[in-house]
């Protein structure tokens, strides 16, 4: 459907094409709305099928006119067809006739008109286009214009000139400016000309740090996210998303030193020698491989031994290589080029990029791939990374702390993990004990947790039954400190008066203590009580897969009803054969 800009708009060329001509000119768009020929013309009908442009010289011998029936009543004599085409159809044409008594002139100067007619019609389509594509552009820019008045965001829209289209409240503020003062200004006033000139250049979305100018003469470092908007292949306009970098760097210090030695609870000989070698080897860089079963605080030492390096002050990254996706780790570890694999659209840092000048620590290095195994002994060699999809190098300061529950020493044995990985990471081994080993530390640590679990949930601290501790005391705790934790954060949580008492106790811990499923200290009767406790566990995983089903879900619900986490119900499944 034509609209009324665009029949104006073709009006207007049309005028400047033939207003110094003794000739009247016509724009048709419905079959038989001329004025100047008659209905049922079939010349007209003949351009709006073939698409082909049409003149006659004189109707009396033209052999279309001749065959038509309203030949002899048809005002026109000479005239001149022109289809105008838009998105490959013929929407209507241009017709031009002579002005009274001009019929001589028109005959003489027929090729010339026919040339501008020809002109007429093609920058009548391009119009046309231009108009429809306007409209496209104006109904996208509103929408997008529509996010910035519900966004919390740092952004902006600039045209291909630099102008700022909108700009969100949020974003004028750190200008301190109004938006409507800032709306219709240059970016330029805002940022460096090269920075400008950078994203003018952009096709496809990225990113890159920009300097923004500030009030008070004072500049602040931003990440900006670029995305060009396109239409018809040609960008139009640039959507930009600005982040501080101080604020990504504070969130990457909150990640960054969570804990220090003096959060590592327990006063045994077994956990403080462990904490004494650690302190020792933490101002060195040197490699360290810290062992220990699931749950006994291995990320813990690896952050504390940061906050006490000569690294403390760049950044702690942390990675659980058992956690991601084997197709996704290599990106994740090293980074990414656009392009690399589907779905990457920009270039994108890995976690030993981020950890540049810091420490990263791979939790479950044992469960590394052995290609991946490969790609990581040359970064622990030369300390430089190649992005997925990259030829180029690129160097990294980091120091590199590495964790797992499992014998790696077994895995190398059995070509499962690369000895020379091995013995790279293994530089400064550190063993750190089972709770079961310290059970002189179970009181603390429980006071400890009741302490901020309490606090958290705004409750005064309670106190344990002489029974509790008991069961606390002599239990085997195979998720050591995380299962213990787990449990106080139990019963806080349900236990309604000051006392804890048996019945607040998970159901586990309250069927091993029915069934003597606790560790016995008397060496006389430990290995049977082990065994039973075995026993007992091994019916109790039975029952709940039963209950639960034996799907990934179901095995997540089990090891909820225990209190463990997923990966430690697998391992005792495997280690007491259960299918």
């Amino acid at each position: 459907m034509v609209s009324n800009e665009m029949v104006d708009a073709l009006n207007t060329i049309a005028t400047k094409f033939f207003y110094m001509y003794p000739v009247n000119y016509e724009i048709c768009f419905h079959q038989g709305s001329s004025n100047l020929h008659p209905h049922h013309c079939l010349i007209e009908t003949k351009v709006r099928k073939t698409g082909i442009h049409a003149k006659v010289n004189n109707k009396d011998n033209h052999c279309t006119c001749m065959d038509c029936s309203v030949q002899s009543s048809c005002p026109i004599t000479t005239a001149c067809f022109e289809p105008i085409i838009y998105k490959q159809q013929v929407i209507g044409f241009v017709l031009v006739t002579p002005k009274k008594n001009e019929e001589k002139w028109l005959q003489l100067h027929m090729e010339k008109i026919e040339g501008q007619l020809q002109l007429c019609s093609e920058l009548m389509s391009l119009k046309l286009e231009n108009i429809q594509s306007n409209l496209s552009n104006s109904h996208f820019k509103d929408e997008i214009n529509s996010l910035f008045t519900f966004v919390d965001d740092s952004i902006l829209l600039v045209d291909q000139d630099g102008i700022i289209h909108n700009i969100s409240y949020s974003l004028s503020a750190l200008l301190l400016s109004n938006k409507s003062e800032i709306v219709g200004t240059s970016i330029s006033s805002y940022i460096s000309s090269h920075d400008w000139l950078e994203i003018a250049k952009m096709r496809v979305q990225n990113e890159m740090k920009i300097n923004l100018k500030l009030r008070k003469s004072h500049k602040g470092s931003f990440l900006a996210k670029i995305k060009p908007i396109l239409s018809d292949g040609t960008v139009i306009s640039y959507l930009i998303q600005l982040s501080p970098l101080e604020t990504m760097k504070e969130k990457l210090q909150n990640h960054r030193v969570l804990y220090s030695f003096n959060d590592i609870k327990g006063t045994s000989a077994a956990i403080q020698n462990v904490i004494e070698v650690a302190k020792r080897v933490s101002p060195s860089n040197s490699s360290i491989l810290l062992r220990g079963e699931s749950g006994t605080g291995k990320e813990i030492f690896a952050q504390s031994i940061h906050s006490e390096s000569n690294r403390r002050e760049g950044p702690f990254i942390a990675l659980n290589c058992a956690a991601i996706p084997e197709s996704l780790l290599e990106s994740e570890l090293f980074g990414h080029v656009k392009g690399a694999f589907t779905g990457s659209n920009g270039n994108r840092a890995g976690r030993f990029e981020m950890a540049n000048g810091g420490t990263i620590f791979l939790d479950e290095i044992g469960d590394l791939s052995l290609s991946l195994q490969a790609k990581l002994l040359r970064v622990v060699q030369e300390r430089k990374i190649e992005r997925v999809g990259d030829s180029k190098s690129t160097p990294v300061d980091v120091r590199i702390i590495t964790a797992t529950h499992r014998n790696l020493e077994e895995l190398v044995s059995r070509g499962e993990f690369r000895s020379d990985l091995y013995f790279r990471l293994n530089v400064i081994p550190i063993t750190i004990p089972p709770l079961r080993n310290r059970r002189e530390d179970i009181p603390i640590l429980v006071e400890y947790f009741l302490k901020s679990f309490s606090k958290q949930s705004g409750k005064s601290p309670k106190r344990l039954s002489k029974e509790v501790y008991d069961i606390l005391l002599q239990y085997e705790w195979s998720g050591n400190i995380r299962e213990l934790q787990n449990v106080v954060h139990h019963f806080v949580q349900l236990e309604i008066g000051d006392l804890v008492t048996l019945k607040s106790l998970p159901q586990y811990l309250s069927i091993a203590n029915q069934t003597d499923m606790v560790y016995d200290v008397s060496a006389s009767v430990r290995g049977g009580s082990i065994n039973s406790r075995k026993g007992h566990e091994k019916d109790e995983i039975i029952r709940l897969l039963d209950k639960f089903g034996r799907h990934t879900s179901g095995k997540k619900k089990v090891a909820n009803e225990m209190n463990i986490s997923l990966p430690t119900l697998y391992r005792r499944m495997n280690k007491l054969k259960i299918k």
